[in-house]
């Protein structure tokens, strides 16, 4: 008898152990280096992920972190076409009840309690995770990640459980919950063929033309910025911070006129108006003086 014949161990299919399971599509493909593909765009999605985030939803957020999986399973995400096949957007709910929250000033405590999950899902839930899957999809499949920019439209005919590959990103200032990118095997193709030309990064870079002082001045005039008004302010010394206990009342009274502020810098004061239950600034007085630069 051939000794090697006896070495060969039959599992019977009641017995057979955990084996994984061969992806002959994935063989000799660089599938290691996708990651570092998205990671060396981690600042660019960083910087458009915080501007979205204030722009069109006056939440501060920044991009945290991202993983990545291959070959996962996802119920019930929201999926889009593209030229190349589709792709889908999952949220957690702790996530998207927090950001809904945060938008509609309704808590800014930073330990967010996970939700009630008996709650029933309501209209403006649905529209917000609808708003952010298509425009946080478009947002994170550009150029940079991706080779070129995708027209992505919704797609409710197509159902896919399946993807061969997904991103997950996780936000500052929200400890709990993130949402995920998933590409089919069409998109991984997509972004492998960028990883094989041997000059993509290089002719990326060539491609990038400095911009413009009008190109400069318009983007610097579209940037979000968040006022901050100090309604009120009282100085205590710490002796007195010290004495202060639970039932104490501290007076205080409202700063006429109002400081208003850029993150630490004061650029203007002015008056408070009431009108049907709504504060406005009137009467505003530049505070910022001209800085002079050698």
């Amino acid at each position: 008898m051939n000794p090697a014949s006896q070495r060969v161990r039959i599992h019977q299919r009641k017995d057979l152990p955990s084996l994984v399971k061969l992806d002959t599509s994935k063989l000799g493909r660089p599938w290691h280096k996708l990651p570092k593909l998205m990671n060396d765009s981690f600042d660019i999605l960083d910087a458009r992920l915080s501007i979205y985030f204030l722009k069109k939803l006056r939440v501060n957020a920044a991009l945290k972190s991202m993983t990545f999986a291959i070959d996962q399973q996802y119920k019930n995400a929201q999926v889009f076409s593209t030229p190349y096949g589709n792709v889908a957007f999952v949220i957690d709910r702790i996530l998207l009840l927090n950001i809904l929250h945060d938008y509609y000033g309704l808590s800014k405590d930073s330990s967010h309690v996970a939700p009630d999950e008996s709650l029933r899902v309501t209209k403006t839930e649905e529209r917000l995770r609808s708003k952010l899957g298509q425009e946080l999809t478009q947002l994170v499949i550009c150029k940079e990640t991706f080779g070129e920019n995708l027209d992505i439209k919704v797609d409710y005919s197509t159902v896919i459980s399946h993807w061969s590959w997904c991103i997950t990103f996780t936000l500052e200032g929200y400890d709990h919950g993130s949402f995920t990118i998933l590409l089919d095997h069409h998109h991984v193709d997509q972004m492998l063929a960028i990883l094989r030309s041997p000059d993509a990064a290089d002719s990326r870079a060539v491609k990038s033309v400095p911009l413009s002082p009008a190109q400069i001045e318009r983007l610097f005039d579209s940037l979000p910025l968040k006022l901050s008004g100090r309604l009120a302010s009282l100085n205590l010394t710490v002796a007195q911070i010290s004495d202060i206990k639970p039932g104490d009342i501290i007076p205080i009274a409202i700063n006429e006129p109002l400081p208003v502020f850029i993150g630490k810098e004061q650029i203007f004061e002015a008056a408070i108006v009431e009108d049907r239950s709504k504060l406005f600034l009137c009467d505003i007085y530049d505070k910022t003086t001209e800085k002079q630069y050698e």
